[in-house]
């Protein structure tokens, strides 16, 4: 499930409203209107991580796309946390305010070297493209971006929201 994929920095009155919405296409919608909100994006709690979650959940775990692959915290960073939805097109998860300086601090502790082993660790045929330095060196960037995300969540407590669409 390669789709474009989005980290969400909620508030607490937002995280509120995401757990009272029980229903899988009501949660999809209120995500999708986060993912739009002119306040959220201005106060750069969106992260738009198009395609590269997926290597980058690779290179934080055991290399597949198993929410509980891997070790915690690092592997809430983008699949783990709570899951709130999962469908064959969309898949949302949630990690909790208390949760957030522990994914933040296991992610500022990735070194470019083990992350880049970890990556042609990748089986590409699961993967679905060839692993090569260009694919490599934007997963890179966006993991960077990444740590920039939850070291502002952790300061605030933020829960973190992972979404991905196909």
């Amino acid at each position: 499930m390669a789709g474009q994929g989005f980290l969400i920095l909620l508030d607490r009155e937002d995280a509120k409203k995401l757990f009272a919405e029980k229903d899988p296409a009501g949660i999809r919608n209120f995500v999708e209107q986060l993912t739009q909100s002119k306040e959220y994006r201005k106060n750069q709690r969106v992260l738009e991580l198009g395609t590269t979650w997926d290597g980058i959940h690779r290179c934080l775990t055991d290399g597949t796309l198993d929410p509980e692959g891997g070790e915690a915290p690092l592997n809430c960073a983008i699949l783990g946390g709570k899951p709130l939805v999962k469908t064959d097109d969309y898949f949302a998860s949630f990690v909790r305010p208390d949760m957030t300086p522990y994914v933040a601090e296991a992610v500022a502790e990735v070194r470019y070297d083990d992350f880049h082993k970890k990556y042609l660790g990748i089986d590409a045929g699961d993967y679905g493209r060839p692993l090569d330095e260009k694919d490599f060196e934007k997963l890179w960037v966006a993991f960077q971006q990444l740590h920039l995300f939850y070291e502002s969540g952790a300061q605030d407590l933020s829960a973190v929201l992972f979404a991905a669409a196909r």
